[in-house]
């Protein structure tokens, strides 16, 4: 017993040991990594595909890794035979996408991020960041050289050996050996730098379709076969195309007639992995292409809301207004609604293009069936994704049927109304100073609807149906006329539908020249007037209808000494010496015509008067 118990001491003693240098240990590296709090990341983790494992570079374990987080220098990422990454370069958008079965360290030396491709495929852009002057180079390091990858966009792969497959898609490449001499790889150019420097193969495929630095986009409704295009095979050569989910698994998926430099191949939407191989008619192999990535993408039409696909859509007025809803995906640019008016899609009604709407509202649709469709535009292709043709139908309902039915029908015409001038008898004869006229006025009390009125006028000779038709808005006319004379007007009152809705007798006036005034007479009417002993003279007049005002004229042998005007019809005259005088007096109208003329009347200033030495100059008159 003594002893068990010794033992158990000693597995107890041990295991705390292990425990505690294990944690010594774990916690020496923890303290390492929580130093890169002061540190900028290198990169950050993009979009992932099934497990992705990283490892700093102080731990011995790897870590599973997940999008968003920073990485730092000196730390690993590997894929599985599954996965995927997407490193994205901090402060520029230059990224990298590791194949499968990829393992990669990244380092900061120098001023530069340097990639040391251990095993397995990536896809390095730094070309979208050549023209950042601030961007760190980027460049890939082997055991026999180095590429500068700052300006290119190129696809690398870990050879036989340490030979590393250098492929630029776009942009150039700088590589510098072993023993310091650099080669520059342009556009469409492959080699291999191994232990003796970099390789070219003149004799290399050129790769027409489809673009190595573009994905295929396809509409995910109609998935349409890719066309493979090329030159540099000899032109006897049967070509085949490999493909597989990885650089290491290809095989056979189509096989181009012999000497053609083409092909198609229906592949599924994903990442492919392929390469070009060239065979004689014996089978012996004449020569391949390097391996290529090409990603065929999915592309959907927008999303329909509404309408749904024949869907009949009750309309409770005419015309009906439908609103369009929709949903896109992120990487559309533009989108596109075409709707017509016929299953023949020749009777257009509307092409509508919008950026980020999602939603439009067509107005003005009569009952029938509409066909339509929406067209989608991506930030990284021409060519649109057509969606699929729908149709929707627009059914009136009975209760706007029944109201479009009477408003169709054709309304009562309107009870016709007596209208009646309201001239008074004293307007019947109208009278003109200069240019003859004439003016009517009407009562509507009892009308409702009036639009207008018409008016005929003619003289009295003149039939009333070669007269002219004057049409005013409100119940008076007033117009001028050719001469003096009698003339006849009659009138109609008509609603805005040019309907008559009143009726009335014609009404005769007499347009005459205006008269002159009478003249007016001094009271009393016979006789010399006399003035009084201190030579004043009080004279009085006739009132006359239609005077503004009166003038005097006094005359002294047939000199005129004085002409005056009043408003009233008497006056007073003083401080005339003694003598006769002849008066005049005369009215003036409105229009400023004098009266006729009347019979001068003798004024007689007694010479009894007590006035001394008077003149005209101190004539006074009141």
């Amino acid at each position: 017993m003594k002893n068990q118990w010794k033992r158990l001491a000693i597995a107890a003693i041990s295991s705390s040991s292990v425990f505690a240098l294990t944690w010594v240990w774990y916690q020496t590296t923890d303290t390492q990594q929580k130093s890169h709090s002061n540190e900028k990341p290198l990169a950050y983790v993009g979009k992932v595909v099934d497990d992705i494992q990283r490892r700093q570079a102080t731990r011995l374990l790897w870590q599973l890794v997940n999008t968003g987080e920073p990485l730092y220098d000196g730390e690993a990422i590997r894929t599985s035979d599954r996965g995927e990454v997407r490193i994205q370069f901090t402060d520029s958008d230059r990224y990298l996408d590791l194949e499968p079965e990829s393992l990669i360290v990244i380092k900061k030396s120098q001023g530069e991020i340097a990639l040391d491709l251990m095993e397995g495929s990536l896809f390095v852009n730094a070309k979208a960041g050549a023209a950042d002057a601030n961007a760190p180079g980027l460049v890939l390091n082997s055991a026999n050289g180095k590429v500068d990858l700052s300006q290119a966009s190129a696809s690398l792969s870990k050879g036989a050996g340490n030979s590393v497959d250098v492929q630029v898609l776009e942009g150039k490449a700088s590589v510098k050996s072993k023993d310091g001499k650099n080669t520059e790889i342009s556009t469409g150019s492959v080699g291999a730098l191994g232990a003796t420097g970099l390789q070219f193969d003149k004799n290399l495929v050129k790769i027409l379709a489809p673009s190595l630095n573009k994905p295929v986009a396809m509409n995910a409704d109609d998935l349409q076969p890719i066309p493979f295009k090329w030159t540099g095979f000899p032109a006897d050569a049967q070509v085949s195309l490999w493909t597989g989910s990885n650089r290491r698994n290809l095989k056979v998926y189509a096989i181009a007639t012999a000497g053609d430099s083409s092909l198609t191949a229906s592949l599924p939407f994903g990442r492919h992995f392929w390469k070009l191989v060239a065979t004689s008619a014996t089978g012996e192999a004449m020569g391949e292409s390097p391996i290529y990535r090409t990603e065929i993408q999915a592309r959907y039409a927008p999303t329909v809301v509404f309408p749904t696909a024949d869907v009949e859509i009750p309309a409770n007025k005419d015309p009906f207004d439908i609103t369009f809803k929709w949903q896109k995906s992120d990487d559309t640019r533009q989108m596109t609604l075409q709707v017509w008016s016929d299953a023949g899609l020749t009777q257009p009604v509307t092409t509508k293009s919008f950026s980020a709407e999602d939603s439009f509202t067509l107005a003005g649709l009569k009952e029938g069936t509409y066909y339509w469709r929406m067209t989608s535009y991506f930030n990284d292709s021409d060519k649109p994704v057509l969606g699929k043709m729908q149709k929707f139908t627009v059914k009136f309902t009975d209760m706007l049927k029944e109201a479009t039915a009477a408003a169709a029908a054709p309304p009562p015409k309107p009870e016709v109304q007596p209208l009646a001038f309201t001239m008074p008898e004293t307007q019947l004869t109208q009278y003109f100073v200069n240019s003859p006229k004439v003016d009517f006025t009407w009562g509507s009390t009892n009308l409702k609807n009036v639009s207008a009125y018409r008016v005929r006028l003619h003289d009295a000779a003149q039939s009333p149906e070669n007269a002219p038709v004057v049409e005013v808005k409100e119940n008076k006319f007033s117009a001028p006329v050719p001469k003096p004379g009698r003339y006849i007007a009659s009138i109609e009152a008509v609603d805005q539908n040019g309907d008559v809705v009143g009726l009335g007798t014609s009404q005769a006036v007499t347009v005459a020249p205006m008269p002159i005034l009478k003249s007016p007479n001094f009271i009393p009417a016979e006789g010399p007037l006399q003035a009084s002993m201190d030579g004043r003279s009080n004279l009085t007049w006739d009132n006359i209808d239609g005077a503004v005002d009166y003038e005097l004229v006094i005359k002294k042998d047939g000199k005129e000494l004085k002409r005056t005007k009043y408003k009233n019809t008497s006056t007073t005259i003083r401080n005339l010496l003694p003598g006769e005088y002849e008066l005049m007096i005369s009215a003036q109208d409105t229009h400023g015509r004098a009266s006729e003329a009347g019979t001068a009347r003798k004024l007689v200033v007694p010479d009894k008067s007590n006035l001394k030495a008077p003149t005209l100059k101190k004539i006074k008159v009141n």
